[in-house]
């Protein structure tokens, strides 16, 4: 299945929940039921919010402590959205503007989204990373970073 064929959902915060959104005439010219779709599309999306959440707490504990932040922690947040796409994409669903979504609903600069997503992106496996490996070492040239660590190459 291509970008294309995807449908474009929109999320917006209701109280504690998300109600899903989604262009009229994708519904019209939809074949199957869409409500359940869209239903579980939202219970998706809030269950990784609230995931992602949780990482977010646990990098802000590390900054608040002014304790070193692993780069293991990075990823794993990288990791869940990349989660949260793959498992919309099962639903034939796309989120329209991810960036924005997640700035609001994380409440993130979108300068360093982009740079978490950079470092999951180029680097698949969460082993490839050293647990002694701070972010610090790959914040800034965080797509070169990320290639060496997959090379199983060293940041110095």
């Amino acid at each position: 299945m291509s970008k294309n064929d995807l449908m474009l959902v929109s999320f917006k915060p209701n109280e504690e929940h998300f109600m899903v959104f989604f262009p009229m005439g994708q519904f019209l010219s939809s074949e199957r039921d869409i409500e359940p779709v869209l239903k579980e599309a939202s219970q998706l999306y809030e269950h990784s919010i609230r995931r992602m959440r949780s990482v977010i707490n646990e990098i802000n504990t590390f900054r608040k402590e002014h304790r070193l932040l692993p780069a293991r922690v990075i990823w794993k947040l990288g990791n869940l959205i990349f989660e949260l796409v793959r498992n919309l994409e099962k639903l034939s669903l796309q989120i329209d503007g991810i960036y924005d979504h997640l700035v609001r609903d994380l409440n993130v600069k979108r300068k360093w989204l982009e740079k978490v997503i950079i470092f999951r992106r180029y680097l698949p496996n969460q082993f490839a990373i050293p647990e002694s490996l701070n972010w610090g070492r790959c914040e800034k040239g965080t797509r070169r970073a990320a290639e060496k660590l997959r090379q199983g190459m060293n940041l110095n």
